[in-house]
């Protein structure tokens, strides 16, 4: 870039910050937006910060509680399942000796 080149970018940034310039909120418009008191709704770093916390605890506490109700959950699940798989060996074994005995007899 040549040194012309730079001095025609440089003077249309100058006009486009000007131009943003204007535009911009003084200090004394400031003051017709918001009082000292309208200023303390506002919530400073501070609040934000403890809302953050406040907010992460409650989501890992709310985690917990919810890891514990899938738990159990899967818990009776689980058991049911063992259950079932009982049941269907014994069954299976009732029918097999009962098979034995059916050739056994002749019938």
């Amino acid at each position: 870039m040549t040194a012309n080149e730079f001095s025609v970018v440089k003077k249309d940034m100058n006009d486009g910050f000007a131009t943003i310039r204007q535009e911009m909120a003084t200090k004394d418009d400031l003051k017709h937006f918001a009082t000292k008191d309208d200023l303390k709704l506002f919530a400073t770093k501070v609040d934000l910060n403890d809302l953050r916390v406040e907010l992460k605890d409650d989501i890992q506490k709310g985690t917990v509680e919810v890891l514990r109700a899938v738990d159990k959950i899967v818990t009776k699940f689980d058991k049911a399942e063992k259950d079932h798989a009982a049941d269907k060996l014994l069954h299976d074994r009732h029918e097999k000796a009962i098979e034995i005995l059916k050739q056994k007899v002749g019938v």
